[in-house]
């Protein structure tokens, strides 16, 4: 069978519920599984990068899908706008084609959706981002209710597109490492700037000493940075599932390494 590519307009897995006015009071419209949540590719200049996102309707009534590409950007508290139809820097959006603008999923059943980025030989190096926007037609959107007024309220997934081109490669610095209260518990937080031309994705593990000689483990939590940004990043206690973490008690002596991708930076500090 021949697919068409058609241009995109505009491009992560986060369900979003697109409500026009108000906040989503109530979800509705669709189920869909999309898989993967997101995509980290790479490419040189004049490659055409290919790839799919599957597609399931676990439903029990047939579905038919809307699909574009849109610009994205997120801001140094980790929230996600995305921008259809206008372009923003960096976008792959005019490099990139999808297979159709819509599809059609009978009840219980998967699809791929494939797309291309066809990367010209003049790009610089650095990192391009779009993402996918899959969503019912509006036709389908129901209806909210708030107050004594009602809104349509139409179901969204987005899958983000990360793209390195040529050697692009992230650079965290450490700034400090700090205690601060979150959710009502002294927490290690490390505030990280991204020198680099591409996004980082924190990982790792750290241990620490507290003034009681008790040895703890944090768990580094995953957070994108983009380059330019300066995030801060929360260590949470390793613990069983079903353990309360008891207070900390500092001043704590800290080692091991925030990672990402093939980097580090080493951690080895009193935190008080």
């Amino acid at each position: 069978m021949t697919s068409r590519l058609l241009r995109p307009e505009a491009t992560c897995l986060m369900l979003l519920l697109v409500v026009l006015a108000v906040p989503p009071a109530m979800a509705g419209g669709f189920s869909v599984l999309v898989s993967p949540p997101r995509f980290e590719l790479s490419g040189e200049p004049g490659d055409i990068v290919r790839d799919h996102v599957e597609i399931n309707n676990p439903g029990n009534l047939p579905i038919t899908l809307e699909l574009r590409t849109a610009d994205w950007d997120m801001d140094e508290n980790g929230a996600t706008t995305f921008h259809p139809p206008e372009l923003q820097p960096g976008s792959c959006r005019p490099w990139t084609r999808i297979e159709r603008h819509s599809i059609s999923l009978p009840a219980q059943t998967s699809k791929r959706f494939r797309f291309q980025v066809s990367i010209p030989d003049n790009a610089p190096t650095g990192e391009c981002r779009l993402a996918l926007l899959i969503q019912a037609p509006m036709e389908d959107a129901v209806m909210a209710r708030a107050d004594s007024l009602s809104f349509p309220v139409q179901g969204r997934i987005a899958v983000i597109m990360y793209i390195a081109i040529g050697d692009a490669q992230p650079e965290l610095v450490l700034e400090k490492l700090v205690l601060e209260e979150l959710n009502g518990q002294l927490t290690p937080v490390a505030v990280l700037h991204n020198r680099g031309n591409a996004h980082g994705r924190t990982a790792g593990y750290v241990d620490a000493r507290d003034s009681n000689d008790v040895r703890l483990e944090f768990g580094v939590s995953a957070v994108p940075i983009l380059p330019g940004q300066t995030r801060q990043v929360a260590l949470r206690r390793a613990l069983p599932d079903d353990a309360t973490p008891a207070p900390l008690s500092p001043p704590l002596e800290m080692r091991g390494a925030i990672e990402w991708g093939t980097g580090q930076v080493k951690i080895s500090q009193r935190v008080e």
